[in-house]
């Protein structure tokens, strides 16, 4: 039926505009360089059109669209697709518009494009029915054709053979070994089972003397299901006189009456066309309904992105606060862990500051060493100095309190790097939520800036209260050293006697006698230990003891205070802050779409109003439309 090849003519042209890639039903000739291909689509038209030379001459795909025109007007013309201002009634002058196309297109270079070059020709001696002519097989380049030609013609028929609602025109020349042809076995590999395949026959009069194409035809040699049609196109002499096609089907019809008189009637070019519109119109109404679900599939991915761009009618003012409520919402989310874009690959957000805390943080004050730094000396040397001129019976606490302030300090380092550590974090989500696609800010390029810029502000200036917060909870350690801490051993911890503080506020220590350095056997064989080992031990067990209470304290503490001060206070005022900073700005400078976004709008805005009109002429399909098209069995 002329309305359903019609039909998918207007998708054809409705996909070129939107630039939307769907698997039309069309017809793919393919073929290679000497087997007549050319030929065979002129006598289809019944002109000559197409540009003729030395090596690959089409390296566009050419989608050939012949159109019954209905008009009472004899004279035929054509027109392209990219150009639609010109109608060109001299074919003649067609071949110079697909060359300059092709350049514009593929490049001066011979190389190959899959961008097609759509021709429109109108006659009221057609059928309706559309072609798409692909370059010619070849296997050594000419000229300066490129070294991979092969491989690029190749691969450009084979990607519009794959086309599951194509059918493939296999032409191959009668005068060479069929059970070699390349375009039979490039069709065979995207359609082993031969059921989009036709077989086309050119060049049975240039067979050599005493033989014939019978066994070719009746598909003795290699059946295709579809049929096998030859055809007699005008030789490189008939070209180059200028016969006509009128004549030359004339003299087809006489070839096959005196060679093939039995079989005549299923061969020929006007067959040819008959049998093409048959098939490429049975295959157009099978496909039909799965092309109408593939494009409404298509219609509603390209709505949902436009719908994602945001519609430009809404005031600025609404659009702008919607992002700041987005961008604050997404930041806590992100933070409080009740996300629905949960991060799988690594932790982030607040799963990653509670590692800091947690792990990093805690690892850092275990790998403390409370000693670290107190060698036996240095110890005896303190407890020597504040003992002074006069060496007295008890240890002076100043010593340890001096010690274990000293060792308290260390503290100090592990704690801002947690700060920063946080901070860095917090960094990381602004960054997430400012280029997050839900929010929208990347669609406003200065806003996007403004808001990281107020953010990170808020931030900076948080990040030196929380680290003044710290640094002040170390100080507090400091100020006090509560030697009354319920977790303070003023045992010894080799199971000793306790030790007595007296009211000197001393921590008492026994007299002992002084033993000489050398080792004295006793009854119970145990190694006396001298009075300055004494006293570097016990004040050793006593950093160790309230240094371990320092480390609990600074572990369970620091993350609540740069929760307080640092995160929570962001996760409140974030939002208010954000109006605040970026109402000051100038709201239309702001709210400024960046130009790929408003390229993408005009684009997605063709292709969904081209795909609506595709749906509509899928849709306004009569299901019970019959096919009114030449059937004779091949």
């Amino acid at each position: 039926m002329d309305e359903l090849v019609e039909i998918v003519n207007q998708l054809q042209d409705v996909f070129l505009v939107s630039g939307q890639v769907v698997d039309l039903p069309q017809v793919v000739v393919i073929g290679s360089q000497s087997a007549g291909k050319s030929s065979v689509l002129e006598h289809l038209v019944g002109k000559s059109f197409l540009p003729r030379g030395v090596g690959v001459v089409t390296r566009c795909p050419l989608v050939l669209q012949l159109l019954h025109s209905s008009t009472e007007v004899v004279e035929e013309y054509a027109i392209f697709q990219h150009d639609q201002t010109k109608v060109f009634t001299d074919f003649n002058l067609i071949s110079k518009e697909i060359l300059d196309q092709t350049v514009k297109l593929a490049g001066s270079n011979k190389g190959i494009c899959n961008a097609p070059i759509t021709l429109k020709i109108y006659s009221n001696s057609f059928l309706n029915l559309t072609l798409v002519d692909l370059p010619g097989l070849t296997k050594i380049p000419v000229g300066d054709q490129p070294d991979d030609i092969e491989k690029q013609t190749r691969n450009l028929l084979l990607e519009y053979s794959r086309n599951p609602n194509s059918i493939i025109l296999a032409v191959t020349p009668a005068n060479a070994d069929l059970t070699t042809s390349e375009s039979l076995a490039l069709a065979r590999e995207v359609d082993p089972e031969g059921e989009r395949t036709l077989a086309v026959i050119t060049k049975l009069d240039l067979m050599d003397e005493g033989t014939d194409a019978w066994d070719i035809l009746s598909g003795k040699i290699i059946p295709v299901k579809l049929g096998i049609i030859g055809v007699v196109n005008r030789s490189q002499r008939d070209i180059m006189e200028n016969k006509s096609m009128k004549e030359a089907l004339k003299e087809e019809k006489e070839f096959f009456h005196k060679h093939y008189k039995a079989v005549e009637r299923f061969h020929g070019t006007p067959y040819l066309t008959k049998t093409v519109q048959r098939i490429l119109t049975e295959h157009i109404k099978s496909c039909l309904p799965k092309l109408k679900t593939k494009v409404k599939e298509k219609l509603l991915k390209k709505q949902e992105e436009l719908k994602a761009l945001g519609d430009v009618s809404l005031d600025k003012h609404v659009l702008l606060i919607d992002i700041i409520s987005k961008f604050s919402q997404t930041f806590c989310s992100i933070i409080k862990g009740d996300t629905d874009n949960i991060q799988t690959t690594e932790l982030s957000g607040g799963a990653r500051i509670n590692y800091v805390f947690q792990e990093s943080f805690v690892q850092a004050l275990q790998k403390m060493d409370a000693l670290s730094g107190l060698s036996e000396e240095a110890i005896l040397t303190a407890t020597q100095n504040a003992s002074g001129v006069n060496p007295g019976l008890f240890v002076p606490e100043v010593t340890f309190q001096l010690l274990v302030k000293q060792q308290i300090q260390r503290f100090r380092p592990h704690c801002l790097t947690c700060v920063d550590h946080v901070n860095e974090e917090l960094c990381r989500i602004v960054q997430t939520c400012a280029y997050d696609p839900l929010i929208g800010l990347e669609k406003y390029p200065t806003l996007q800036k403004e808001v990281i810029r107020v953010v990170t502000q808020i931030l900076r200036n948080r990040l030196p209260i929380a680290n003044i917060m710290v640094d002040s909870f170390i100080d507090v350690q400091l100020a006090y050293i509560n030697t009354r801490h319920p977790n303070f051993d003023t045992n010894r911890l080799s199971g000793e006697e306790p030790i007595a503080l007296e009211e000197e506020n001393c921590i008492a220590r026994k007299p002992t006698i002084k033993f000489s350095e050398k080792k004295k056997e006793i009854t119970e064989k145990k190694e006396e230990i001298s009075e300055e080992n004494r006293e570097y031990q016990l004040i050793q067990k006593l950093i160790q003891s309230y240094f371990s209470i320092i480390q609990i304290t600074v572990q369970d503490t620091v993350p609540k205070i740069i929760m307080h001060s640092f995160v929570n206070f962001v996760i409140k005022y974030l939002h208010s802050e954000l109006i605040a900073q970026l109402y000051k700005g100038n709201i239309s400078d702001l709210m400024k779409e960046s130009q790929d976004v408003v390229e993408k709008r005009q684009e997605l805005v063709t292709i969904v109003a081209q795909l609506e009109k595709a749906y509509g002429i899928l849709t306004f399909i009569k299901p019970s439309t019959k096919l009114h098209v030449v059937t004779e069995d091949v």
